[in-house]
Formats: structure tokens, C-alpha cells, sequence
């Protein structure tokens, strides 16, 4: 820890500069031999933070121990770390770095992503730079990928084209459509050749705003620069539509989709199945995902509850039921939230008892019930007029878990079919 480092760092101080180096580095090199790779790193900062910089080989050890521990996590901190520092990879860098890829199952996919921005396919140093960059994109560490970045096109170690592709995600991704747009502009005064990934971006970016018209434009701006829409650009134009409500022209978008041998990611197929349930169309999602499903697509849990919520609103509590099965017979596991959906569901259905059934069911797969929970069945008892069952599962509650409160208005509600029924009573 930190106490330990600085006094090793003052036993050196007094030995000179030199011989401090050597000490620290040799320390680093002990914590990797040890498969210490956490140890290893905070060693690493602990020098770069009193300015003596760590070698290359006590980097490399460090993200050696940290790929053979399974630490990949780590293994990209060091990377970016020594990255920040201008300790730049060599070829055991990269390999170390590649093996990273390989064993998280990311290697070929950012591989194509890169060969997709340049058109051919680029050497390993560039796929490592690149991955280390997507992944400090996708924690939105906008200004730090950038400055990074662009130190990268300085030492050239990234192609023009791939770098300002990744600036224009970066912008994209932190939502800023104005500086992402501005971007892809700079890349044609620069020259650069854009690609189908940038308009990807762009497009993403703008159905995540709301904004289909923007969106179709890019669309058809890059279908008409020659460039083809691959998989995310159709999804993202997709799950877009359905979100806004525009049903048929998401349909037909998704045709087109399959008709050219893509198939959605299960988010975007759990978009568009939202966007039918919320439309009144249940019957067609679970039509659409059953045709998913046999071009190989595996719902998840969300997948369900969506559907779990479209036969709700459509007043389908054997819909409901039969989808709950489906799901168990595919051993997923419902948490909180599917429950919570289902009997939502099933109150809105009028089917109390069954709704009560799957109260039951959650206890017993140790799934602990909600406030909203109780409150949604307490509410629609009230409704029902039935005071009796709504008094019993307020005790229930209560009796269960002391931090269960109903809220306000079931409260307020149980309370006034309390009276009332109290005053219909003859004295």
C-alpha cells in the first residue's frame, strides 16, 4: 500500500536518482513475479506521480501477470497508463495486448470494426490502440480519448482515417451531435475518406436523440456515397423507429434487414419489441421473435418482460401467463423487475388470484416482494372493492419486513374503503 511505497521510495531518495529507479523498477518486476498485477500497477502510478517513469519491460511485466491472472481490467489500465506516459508499445506490448483481446473474445470483432474503417486490414498495433481507445470510449472519457488520440496520430501510431473515425464515436457516444458532426466535416476537409462506421455513429447518435428525420438523412446519404449499412447501422435505424412509435417504417426497415442476412442484437430486437407492445401489436412482437428466434437469436430476461407488458396492456392474463413458462422452460431467471411486470400485468387483466399465485411464486424462488409490489396489489383490491384481501396483504406486508411502507396513496386508498365500509354497516 501506499505507506509501504513511500518508505521504500525514501529508503532510495538518499542513494540518487539513478539507483532510485532501479530500486522502484525492481519492485514492480517482484510484484508481477508474484502474480500481484493491482500491486504491480499502483507501483507503477506511485512512480509516475513522483516523475521517475517506469521502463517499458516494468510495464510489460506488469500487464504479463495481469493477462496470465485473468485480471483484464487491470491489463487495459496499464495499457492506457503507459500509453498516457509516452511509454510506447513494442511488439511484446502488443502481443500481450492481443492476448488480452483474444481471451475476452474481442479480438475479431475489433478487427473487423478497424478493417471496416480502412478498408483493409491493419497491423495488430493498430487493433490494440484501437481497442484500448473503444474501451475508454465507452466509459464516455470523452476528453481524455481524445487528447489520447490524438498524441497517437503525432507518433503515428493510428491511420488518420481510423483516428478521426474513433474522435467522431467518442463525440457521438457522450451525445455531443454537434461537435460529432463538425468532426466529420474536418475529416473531409482533411481528406480523409469516410466510412460506413462514422455514418453508423452518426446515425446511432441521432435515433438515440429522437431525431428519425437526421438519421434517414444520414442514411441515405451514406447509401448513396457507395458505402453499404451494415448490421448496427439497420438496428440502430430500427430500434429508433419503434422507440418514436413509427411502427410500419420500422417494419420495414427490419425486412430490409433480413432480407440482406442481418439480425438484430438482442437490445435492439428488445427495442423493437417494446415499441410493438406499445403500440397495441403483442401478438406481432411475439410473431417477430418467434422468427427471430429460429435465425438464431437467444431472448433474455428483457426480451420477456417486454413482452410480459404488451399482453398486460392488452388485457391478455393467459398471454401473460404463457410467456412466464416460456421463460422458465428456458431456465432464465426472473428478478424483481419481470415479477413486478407481471403482476402489473395481471392486475391490469382483473386477475387478482393469479397475480397472488406469482406473490407466492417469488417468495419461494427467494425473490424478496417490493413496496410497489404490495402497493400495486393492495390498490387494485381496493378497486375491486374488495377490502377484506387489500386489509390482509397490508398486514402481510408489514409483518414481513419492517422497512415494507405502502405509499401514500394505497395507504389513503385502503383507508377510505375502510370507512366506507364501516359506514355501510348497520349500527
Amino acid at each position: 500500500d501506499s505507506s509501504f511505497l513511500d518508505a521504500f521510495f525514501a529508503a532510495y531518495e538518499d542513494s540518487g536518482t539513478a539507483a532510485t529507479t532501479r530500486g522502484l523498477h525492481l519492485l514492480v518486476h517482484a510484484y508481477a513475479r508474484l502474480r500481484h498485477p493491482v500491486e504491480a500497477l499502483e507501483a507503477c502510478r506511485y512512480l509516475a506521480q513522483r516523475g521517475i517513469l517506469p521502463s517499458q519491460s516494468a510495464f510489460n511485466s506488469t500487464l504479463q501477470s495481469a493477462q496470465r491472472s485473468g485480471v483484464f481490467g487491470v491489463a487495459w489500465q496499464v495499457f492506457e497508463l503507459m500509453t498516457q506516459k509516452r511509454v510506447y508499445a513494442n511488439q511484446s506490448t502488443v502481443e500481450l495486448v492481443v492476448g488480452v483481446l483474444s481471451q475476452e473474445g474481442k479480438l475479431a470483432r475489433t478487427a473487423a470494426l478497424v478493417e471496416r474503417i480502412h478498408g483493409t486490414k491493419c497491423a495488430p498495433g493498430i487493433v490494440a490502440h484501437v481497442a484500448l481507445a473503444l474501451r475508454m470510449i465507452e466509459e464516455v472519457r470523452v476528453e481524455q480519448v481524445i487528447l489520447l488520440l490524438k498524441r497517437m496520430l503525432q507518433r503515428n501510431i493510428l491511420l488518420d482515417d481510423i483516428a478521426y473515425s474513433l474522435i467522431v464515436h467518442a463525440y457521438c457516444q457522450a451525445g455531443d451531435l454537434k461537435s460529432a458532426v463538425e468532426q466529420r466535416d474536418d475529416m473531409v476537409r482533411r481528406g480523409c475518406h469516410l466510412n460506413a462506421f462514422v455514418y453508423t455513429c452518426l446515425i446511432g447518435a441521432h435515433c438515440c436523440e429522437g431525431s428519425m428525420d437526421k438519421a434517414v438523412q444520414f442514411l441515405q446519404e451514406m447509401v448513396s456515397m457507395g458505402l453499404k449499412p451494415y448490421d448496427a447501422t439497420h438496428s440502430h435505424v430500427i430500434a429508433g423507429c419503434f422507440r418514436e412509435g413509427m411502427v410500419e417504417e420500422g417494419l420495414a426497415y427490419f425486412n430490409t434487414m433480413l432480407h440482406e442476412g442481418f439480425v438484430p442484437e438482442i437490445s435492439y430486437c428488445n427495442d423493437m419489441l417494446g415499441g410493438l407492445s406499445n403500440a397495441g401489436e403483442v401478438r406481432k412482437a411475439n410473431d417477430l421473435l418467434t422468427a427471430l428466434m429460429d435465425k438464431g437469436l437467444v431472448p433474455d430476461k428483457v426480451t420477456y418482460q417486454r413482452l410480459i407488458d404488451g399482453y398486460g396492456k392488452a388485457g391478455d392474463a393467459e398471454g401473460i401467463v404463457k410467456i412466464y413458462h416460456e421463460m422458465e422452460h428456458r431456465v432464465l431467471n426472473p428478478g424483481v423487475d419481470v415479477f413486478t411486470t407481471l403482476i402489473r400485468g395481471l392486475c391490469q387483466c382483473g386477475n387478482l388470484k393469479e397475480a397472488e399465485k406469482f406473490l407466492a411464486v417469488m417468495k419461494k424462488k427467494a425473490v424478496a416482494p417490493t413496496n410497489d409490489l404490495y402497493d400495486l396489489l393492495i390498490s387494485s383490491y381496493c378497486e375491486k372493492g374488495n377490502t377484506k384481501r387489500a386489509l390482509w396483504l397490508y398486514d402481510m406486508m408489514i409483518s414481513e419486513n419492517e422497512k415494507l411502507v405502502p405509499s401514500a396513496d394505497s395507504f389513503m386508498m385502503l383507508v377510505r374503503r375502510v370507512i366506507k365500509v364501516k359506514n355501510s354497516c348497520p349500527p
